[in-house]
């Protein structure tokens, strides 16, 4: 009986917290709509080189940030995009210092998108439960998320029940920083790589149809894949999340996330997953224990309770 009336009184309780969020973001004067995460609209700062950027980082006090404190607060501070020069000029050590301090902030800001979305699935599911039908702008925004997240195909309709919230609720889901750090650090060589340099390819994502950049050698029997490229850094680290959270082949991935979130772990178990990402790669369990070593050698997981910090942003263009 006390088991059940302390479980009644947590879904009270998130009910509550739902129904608040909700009401204060359905208030007058807020001009975004609830399921978005908006900032200020950010300064742009042109720098010349990688030593410039890191002189920056110095000058803001992010180079001498305790970065494995757990409560960490990550600046926003958004490169737009990899300048043929990227560290050319950089040590090795401090060329990786410079990639996971850069990168890191646009991770950030893909899951904070991320989680303001699943926190207003959240909303709308206590909704369901309750009988209540969604608003016409909820609804329309719900239709829009089911065909990105690759629910419903694009003239289908929208079935709200328990299992469409089940489903989307695996795929609208955060990415581990740590695991999202250590593969673009292996696909583009510290970003460092020519799909990189080029085209802001930093998970190697490959694309069909004629578009994106040529590999110097690819296989025939894959058909004319290229690799895609992406006008930003950030627009490649939205793709990477989006593949991760809807393609068939890392449904294991999803399954295992969503398990250990029912578990109610404080951190997610990287390691085991990174058991189920073995098809990003065709070297498989090769290529998911080199993640696993980059991700212990450089103490990734430091990051994966980071946060961004409150505060204008600041985008990094390369001249």
């Amino acid at each position: 009986m006390k088991k059940m009336l302390l479980a009644a009184s947590a879904l009270g309780g998130l009910i509550l917290v739902s129904l608040v969020l909700y009401l204060f973001l359905r208030q007058p004067g807020i001009t975004h709509r609830p399921w978005e995460a908006p900032e200020e609209e950010p300064e742009k700062l042109t720098l010349e080189s990688a030593g410039q950027i890191w002189d920056y980082y110095e000058s803001i006090g992010y180079t001498g940030c305790g970065m494995a404190n757990a409560n960490l607060e990550v600046p926003r501070i958004y490169l737009d995009a990899i300048g043929n020069s990227w560290a050319d000029d950089q040590p090795v050590a401090s060329k990786k210092s410079l990639f996971y301090r850069t990168m890191l902030p646009l991770v950030l800001r893909v899951n904070e998108q991320i989680s303001a979305e699943r926190k207003y699935l959240q909303v709308l599911e206590e909704q369901h439960l309750e009988g209540q039908e969604p608003a016409e702008e909820d609804l329309a925004w719900l239709e829009n998320l089911a065909k990105r997240y690759k629910i419903v195909q694009e003239a289908e309709p929208v079935d709200l029940t328990d299992d469409f919230f089940a489903e989307i609720f695996l795929r609208v889901d955060t990415i581990p920083v740590s695991i999202a750090l250590g593969q673009m650090a292996y696909e583009s060589g510290y970003a460092t790589s020519r799909f990189t340099t080029e085209g802001n390819a930093l998970f190697g994502q490959w694309c069909w149809g004629g578009e994106g950049m040529m590999p110097e050698t690819r296989r025939e029997d894959r058909g004319d894949y290229r690799i895609a490229d992406f006008p930003t850094l950030i627009d490649s680290i939205k793709a990477y999340a989006m593949n991760i959270n809807t393609h068939v082949a890392y449904g294991d991935f999803r399954l295992a996330r969503a398990e250990q979130r029912r578990e109610q772990k404080d951190d997610l178990d990287v390691y085991s997953l990174l058991n189920t990402l073995e098809s990003y790669s065709e070297k498989r369990l090769e290529y998911v224990e080199t993640l696993q070593g980059i991700i212990g050698h450089n103490k990734l997981t430091m990051f994966d309770r980071a946060k961004l910090s409150a505060g204008r942003p600041v985008v990094l263009v390369q001249d």
